[in-house]
């Protein structure tokens, strides 16, 4: 089962996005504002009603307050979506008789999506007309951060829309299954890159931070490493490589006289030779000269990688395709957000 929840700005087109996944994959289309009456007791009122038309999809739409969302997210089937578009198309969608300026229509604008009031007497006035209690609203902003995916809503063509969705979701086709599990979980490559990129954080080099993870032939870590100066020695951060320190010479020159040891290496380092064969090796940068060397003794299979060094690349893929290494990139536009639980 899959419940998404759509929050958006105002005129966003959440109810044309939820009435496409009504009308496109089957979602039960269920309204927020229906269970605000609960008060303090409405995101669960509004999840136990989801959970009542198992086993179709639901899509809930318009939440617009930050309690509901926090004790939405602990539930492992809802998947909330932001929806934004340009301020000027959402004015000219808004129907609303009483928002009838741009300027009435940004005031608005400004007080869901930050809490900000520039015209109290006329802010009041369009909530009741629209028969919202500002109690009950939280800035919509603090909302849409906890999301899992922002859709730009930018058109009102609705087969440009019914794309966009499809393409946000990677939707192949319309009776294709929808869970969380689809929507959430990368393939093991990006999976095992992102990893290589939180291992990089710990790097103390001032030139990069460069991480590296090794994966054997059934998917599991058999190492991990970073950049930085060897233990025991000042860290690279901290002076302790003088090469790294002079701006001077260029990346990828004078590499002989840099005592930092790349995340290739470290990582190769904290195992035996026999762990690596035909493993793959993800690294966040590909590999330099000198570690594709000892890549290549230590019998790694395949290195996937996500940013390049101009200076040796070519050079490094010559080594590869000469001893039957696959070397391929990967792209990856954005690191999920690691949010620790209070």
């Amino acid at each position: 089962m899959l419940i998404i929840g759509l929050i958006g700005s105002l005129s966003s087109g959440k109810h044309l996005i939820a009435d496409i996944l009504h009308k496109q994959y089957d979602f039960v289309i269920l309204e927020y504002k229906d269970f605000k009456k609960k008060k303090d007791h409405a995101a669960e009122e509004c999840l136990s009603k989801a959970k009542e038309t198992w086993p179709k999809n639901v899509v809930i739409v318009g939440i617009n307050s930050l309690k509901a969302m926090i004790e939405m997210h602990d539930n492992p089937q809802f998947f909330p979506i932001a929806i934004e578009g340009p301020l000027i198309i959402r004015f000219q969608r808004q129907k609303h008789a009483i928002i009838n300026s741009l300027e009435k229509f940004v005031q608005l604008d400004d007080y869901l999506m930050f809490g900000i009031n520039s015209n109290e007497q006329c802010i009041d006035k369009i909530l009741e007309n629209l028969q919202l209690d500002s109690k009950d609203i939280s800035p919509l902003h603090k909302c849409m951060d906890i999301c899992h995916l922002r859709l730009i809503n930018d058109t009102n063509d609705r087969m440009n829309l019914e794309k966009k969705l499809a393409d946000l979701l990677s939707i192949d086709s319309k009776g294709q299954q929808l869970t969380t599990t689809k929507l959430l979980c990368p393939s093991w490559d990006q999976y095992f890159l992102m990893l290589a990129w939180i291992t990089a954080s710990h790097g103390n080099c001032v030139r990069h931070r460069v991480g590296c993870i090794i994966a054997d032939t059934d998917l599991r870590i058999i190492a991990t490493g970073y950049n930085g100066t060897p233990g025991n020695i000042k860290a690279c951060d901290q002076g302790g490589c003088k090469r790294c320190w002079n701006m001077s010479i260029e990346h990828g020159e004078r590499l002989d006289e840099c005592i930092c040891i790349h995340a290739e290496e470290s990582a190769l380092f904290e195992a035996g030779r026999r762990l690596y064969q035909n493993a793959t090796l993800y690294v966040t940068h590909n590999p330099c000269r000198q570690c594709s060397k000892k890549i290549t003794q230590n019998g790694i299979k395949r290195v996937v990688y996500t940013k390049e060094y101009p200076s040796s690349l070519e050079d490094v893929r010559q080594l590869f395709e000469q001893a039957n290494i696959d070397f391929d990139k990967q792209n990856i536009e954005s690191i999920p957000l690691l949010r620790l639980s209070q």
